[in-house]
């Protein structure tokens, strides 16, 4: 599954390059005026300053900026993946439909991973030399209960985009599916971390394009998601399958239920995303 949402977002980066590099590029500035001015208040080594200026910037960047341009590129993402097509002004209308509901998502995930950051370092450091057993275990308990927010709001956005719910149900969703799919959304932690690493790093060009490919990534692996559970509500319901399929709505713009030897199977043989290989890299004219 994670390769299909790997393959699904290199083909929807690749046809749509132009709006998407477009797109990261207004969404960097937006976040990176705002961080860098905090890192600036941060760096003049006053207190006051640090507090007063730098805190509260470095919270409007992460937890209000970066939320925001967020959704927007997600809805974008969506679009691209379920109408084949979509415009830039895409990323305007999903900040427009989403942005209060990602800021209040974006202030719960800085809460949560603030209190958790400062618990694995403080319950190790405080009973290092009273309780060292027990400091380790709840520093340990805190550092997992991180890895399970971080994973959890990587689909929080996908799925405030997709189900467009409340903020709640929101963070329901996306628990509940990192609960059932534990490996597969690792798996997705480590690729985006790796492309984190590759744009900032190795090739550092990659920045231009690196936050709306990671969007596309998220919001194909939650295409990946909610196809395996669009069959399963099919297969619980017993529903009838027509000779020509049964269309899924509202996933992935008309995937179907067809019947194979009895079983039911998504038919993704129409999904030029999932279809293509190297030819059509070489040779894009040719498909």
């Amino acid at each position: 599954m994670l390769g299909r949402a790997l393959r699904m977002a290199f083909w929807v980066t690749y046809d749509h390059l132009g709006k998407l590099i477009l797109a990261n590029i207004v969404c960097a500035l937006a976040v990176c005026v705002p961080a860098m001015l905090a890192y600036g208040a941060i760096l003049t080594n006053d207190p006051v300053v640090q507090l007063v200026v730098g805190v509260p910037l470095l919270v409007l960047a992460l937890g209000v900026v970066l939320p925001v341009v967020t959704a927007g590129l997600a809805y974008l993402a969506n679009e691209l993946i379920d109408a084949r097509d979509g415009a830039f002004a895409d990323l305007f209308t999903g900040i427009r439909l989403y942005w209060r509901r990602a800021i209040a998502l974006g202030q719960l995930c800085v809460i949560a991973v603030g209190c958790l950051v400062t618990s694995t370092w403080f319950y190790a450091a405080m009973l290092r030399d009273t309780l060292p057993w027990l400091g380790f275990t709840i520093s340990a308990l805190a550092l997992w209960c991180l890895v399970f927010v971080s994973l959890v709001s990587l689909m929080a956005l996908p799925a405030l985009v997709q189900k467009r719910g409340g903020v709640l149900e929101t963070v329901k969703l996306s628990a509940l599916l990192v609960l059932d799919n534990p490996l597969f959304l690792f798996g997705l932690g480590i690729q985006l971390l790796a492309l984190a690493v590759v744009s900032v790093i190795i090739a550092p060009l990659l920045f231009f394009l690196s936050g709306s490919a990671a969007v596309v990534l998220a919001m194909s692996a939650y295409e990946q998601l909610a196809r395996k559970y669009a069959l399963r509500e099919v297969q619980k319901a017993g529903r009838p399958v027509p000779e020509g399929g049964l269309t899924l709505e509202g996933v992935g713009g008309g995937i179907r239920v067809v019947s194979r030897g009895g079983v039911l199977v998504i038919d993704e043989a129409e999904d030029d995303y999932l279809n293509r290989g190297l030819r059509d890299f070489i040779f894009p004219w040719k498909g």
